[in-house]
């Protein structure tokens, strides 16, 4: 597998420089950024990210559909994913999620997500 490198997500200096990451890491960051960024928030990429507005449904299948959308249109290395989460019955206001993905012929860890609804 040929290394893949990238900027960290969120952006943070390592030595004076703006600090890298690769590989899966990368990929779990850009998965991240995808499903904190709002629609038109980056203004050159106007359909990247995730549209919180689908929280007001409260149906799970519907937003782990959205997701589900929003990650493998935007991150490109993803694979077989697979997207399992509920409204969160601990924290109000959060909505639970995991992904299962595959990624560079990987399997990919898990990554557990709270998302604010």
């Amino acid at each position: 597998m040929a290394r893949t490198r990238g900027l960290t997500y969120p952006l943070t200096l390592d030595g004076g420089n703006l600090a890298i990451t690769q590989d899966l890491s990368l990929v779990e960051e850009h998965i991240i950024s995808v499903l904190e960024t709002r629609p038109y928030e980056r203004v050159m990429r106007g359909s990247y990210g995730f549209d919180p507005m689908i929280f007001h449904t409260l149906e799970p299948n519907a937003i782990n559909a959205r997701i589900h959308e929003a990650v493998i249109s935007q991150v490109p290395e993803v694979r077989d994913l697979q997207v399992i989460g509920s409204v969160s019955t601990t924290e109000e206001g959060t909505y639970q999620v995991t992904l299962r993905y595959i990624a560079f012929g990987i399997p990919a860890p898990p990554l557990s997500l709270s998302l604010n609804m």
